[in-house]
């Protein structure tokens, strides 16, 4: 009987570590089992560097414009889809001779903490092709300059716009370019799958202003307005990708003798852990929790700040801080942590990483830490790494269970 009840747990063990060793969710076993052991390890030989690379300000929730703080936006680019929102029109039907386009709007809307500024905007396109220059994930100051887009035309100049509620719920300023001369503007967007925009504030802007993107519901939009026979249609066309290119501020001496990260710096860090106190079994061992706790630098407030944690692919020598013009260091792209901001400290429950590193998922190589594409770029957040002072060091708790 004890044997078969043996065999159970072996087997209930083993098959939440398979099921969870993916996962950041709570595990589910009776504790109160005399035949489960649960234990407490702290590890706080932890070692870091972050280093600097061009910021990459794809996949934000916003574009963004004007200067602060050492931050000097260049200037933004949207690349919109030929396909409308309906998926039932392509641009190219826009050019047929049976249609006739009455309007053309391009519209921006801002975000909830937009400025309203009296300072215009202008929008460019690129009829000479040239347009599909930018990538997300890999444009920057440093590899698309001015000199890259003097091939653009301005099409017109526009301001924010604030309209009056109909009820109690807010309205955020809108962007808008009515195109009067478009035909030249149609057959731009209709000989591609893809067309890219820029656009820029015309006068300085002392401060950040910044625009919904692809990712909010907001998002930046082609209205057409067109007739086929006696019918009047709508059609509306969205973006595929947008981005800002931004100059970063100069990093300082806490940015660099710290564990930093910021969007708009380009800062980002990498961490490594010594597991070797950690009592690797990967047949007989389910991690409950691990949480990685640091100690902030600075009392400024980042209650909507957050950190994201990708699991390293290789190996990487770090150093206090270093300096790299593209970042090449891949990630292990099925998991990402996030460490939120609490009493002075960031708080990341890093489980699932211990425990694919139990299981033999993933290599103890380390974690990436960057700012989130959720929160503000323009902000920074910076940890303590003192291995001559453990106290003042990061440390991981971790709570597990063995048979």
């Amino acid at each position: 009987m004890k044997y078969k009840r043996f065999n159970t747990i072996i087997a209930i063990v083993t098959s939440l570590i398979v099921f969870f060793s993916c996962t950041e969710n709570p595990i589910p076993y009776d504790l109160s089992d005399s035949n489960l052991n649960l234990d407490t390890l702290t590890i706080r030989s932890i070692d870091g560097g972050t280093y600097l690379a061009p910021p990459l300000m794809g996949s934000t929730n916003g574009i963004y414009f004007g200067n602060s703080e050492g931050f000097n936006n260049l200037f933004s680019l949207i690349q919109f889809s030929s396909l409308s929102l309906s998926g039932a029109v392509r641009t190219y039907s826009l050019i047929d001779s049976t249609v006739t386009v009455d309007s053309l709007v391009i519209t921006f809307t801002g975000t909830e903490d937009s400025l309203l500024t009296d300072s215009p905007f202008e929008l460019f396109y690129f009829p000479t092709g040239g347009d599909s220059i930018f990538s997300e994930a890999e444009s920057n100051y440093l590899n698309i300059t001015e000199a890259d887009v003097l091939g653009a035309v301005p099409i017109g100049h526009s301001s924010f716009v604030s309209e009056d509620p109909d009820s109690t719920e807010s309205v955020n300023p809108k962007l808008s370019f009515k195109i009067d001369d478009f035909d030249d503007i149609i057959k731009f967007i209709a000989d591609s799958t893809s067309r890219t925009f820029m656009l820029k504030n015309i006068d300085p802007i002392d401060d950040i202003v910044s625009i919904r993107t692809r990712e909010a519901a907001d998002f930046p939009i082609i209205n057409v307005y067109y007739r086929v026979s006696e019918d009047t249609l709508h059609s509306v066309f969205f973006p595929l990708k947008d981005m800002t290119i931004v100059e970063p501020r100069q990093t300082t001496d806490i940015d660099i003798s710290n564990i930093s990260v910021g969007r708009a710096t380009g800062l980002k860090s990498i961490i490594q852990f010594d597991l070797s106190e950690f009592p690797i079994d990967t047949a007989a061992m389910v991690i409950k929790s691990a949480e990685l706790i640091f100690n902030k630098v600075s009392e400024v407030s980042l209650d909507d700040f957050e950190v994201k944690a990708a699991i390293l692919d290789t190996s990487i020598n770090i150093s206090d801080f270093w300096e790299i013009n593209k970042d090449e260091y891949t990630v292990k792209p099925d998991i990402l942590m996030t460490g939120t901001f609490e009493d002075n400290q960031m708080k990341m429950d890093i489980r699932s990483y211990l425990q694919g590193v139990n299981t033999g998922s993933y290599q103890n190589h380390g974690l990436k830490l960057y700012g989130s594409f959720s929160s503000d770029p323009f902000k920074s957040a910076s940890f303590i790494l003192d291995q001559s002072n453990l106290d003042n060091n990061p440390y991981l708790k971790i709570v597990y269970v063995k048979l």
